[in-house]
């Protein structure tokens, strides 16, 4: 798709809409992206299954917004019941702020990064909290989730093991067959989880030294809240993930889930790039095994 398509059609079904700066990030593998006037952000789906994710996304938006006291993007202008390339859309105010990069965390004073810590684990504690029952999108249960992990720990083996060193190998083997040997791990009460909640998805406000929103719900569904953990262990490590524990009730019981999760982190990456063969994505999931 082009940039001249992508506003044509976000003129043709909005047409007050006056456009004065355009900026334009293609390089995503789910969707492009448009900054309209400094003051918009419009996602335009690259394929099928992302067009199908972005219509799931939006509905969760409208069932969470209400629940939530961090901004999160909130859909003004939506086109999302096409199947056609190109039209299906979604625009919503842009949220300000950089992603909050492990350096950020690692600069702040101890009481501006125990804030930190109490905003993100309001945030999840608010969205783990919300009723499941009416919730779009898929749920994955206990049950799923185990045959999820054992099957994605048999794709790895198979695929990847011949690039992994020996010892890597018997790390990961024992990593996986750990936590599978443990019913306790698939327990778990699901929760509507954000999914995808890593450093480039939560947004800092550098001046105010603290955050100014989340972003990206495309990943949500109901499943495992140690999953939402995961991602803050692997950027910013267990220290500042304990300073989250006062405020969110039962967070210690997660950890050795969170730990497993992210664990997994890198195999995954390797695996999709073996899977499309996407030489620059399994180098990188591989770096710390071969």
């Amino acid at each position: 798709m082009y940039l001249e398509q992508y506003l044509n059609c976000i003129h043709s079904f909005y047409p007050s809409l006056e456009i004065q700066s355009v900026q334009w990030n293609h390089y995503g593998q789910n969707n492009d992206i448009l900054f309209l006037n400094h003051q918009w952000v419009f996602r335009f789906p690259k394929h099928d299954e992302a067009a199908h994710t972005l219509q799931t996304e939006c509905e969760q938006l409208g069932y969470i917004y209400p629940h939530i006291s961090l901004p999160i993007p909130v859909p003004v202008f939506q086109n999302t019941d096409t199947n056609i390339l190109g039209q299906s859309f979604v625009g919503y105010p842009l949220i300000p702020g950089t992603p909050l990069y492990p350096e950020t965390v690692q600069s702040l004073t101890p009481s501006s990064k125990e804030s930190l810590a109490k905003d993100l684990a309001t945030f999840l504690h608010e969205l783990h909290s919300i009723p499941t029952s009416n919730a779009p999108g898929k749920v994955i249960s206990g049950h799923s989730s185990s045959q999820f992990w054992s099957t994605m720990y048999e794709n790895i083996s198979q695929s990847l093991f011949t690039y992994i060193r020996v010892e890597k190998q018997s790390e990961i083997k024992q990593h996986f067959e750990q936590y599978l040997n443990d019913q306790s791990n698939f327990t778990f009460t699901p929760k509507l989880i954000h999914g995808d909640f890593g450093m480039s998805n939560i947004l800092f406000d550098e001046k105010e030294k603290q955050l100014s929103g989340i972003v990206d719900f495309g990943s949500s569904h109901i499943g495992d809240p140690a999953i939402d953990f995961a991602g803050l262990l692997k950027k910013y490590g267990k220290s500042f993930v304990d300073l989250m524990a006062p405020f969110y009730p039962g967070l210690e019981s997660m950890i050795p889930r969170a730990q497993f999760y992210s664990g997994t982190f890198a195999l995954q990456e390797a695996l999709h790039g073996y899977r499309t063969e996407n030489i620059e994505s399994l180098e990188n999931g591989l770096k710390e095994y071969v």
